[in-house]
């Protein structure tokens, strides 16, 4: 039982270690420009999913700054939405 549950965490710190290479690009990208606010939700709902991990949260806090003045409203939904999904207050 140990053993299954120690596999299935190292295959968790993989898949979040793929997401972050996957998605660094992707973050690279937006910050550079100013992207539409659907281009900007779809990003940060698919980084939503692994930031419980704290180098997907980075990214996810990452996009958050560069888009707080450009929208805000936006940006409040997605914090509200982390807050909620991941019970945490940052």
């Amino acid at each position: 039982m140990d053993e299954d549950i120690y596999r299935i965490a190292g295959q968790i710190v993989k898949l979040h270690q793929k997401a972050y290479e996957v998605y660094l690009p992707s973050v690279e990208d937006v910050c550079s420009r100013t992207v539409s606010e659907d281009e900007l939700s779809n990003l940060l709902d698919y980084l939503l999913d692994f930031a419980c991990d704290e180098k997907m949260l980075g990214l996810y806090k990452k996009v958050c700054i560069r888009y707080l003045y450009v929208y805000p409203d936006c940006i409040k939904f997605y914090i509200e939405a982390y807050r909620e999904m991941w019970g945490r207050g940052e």
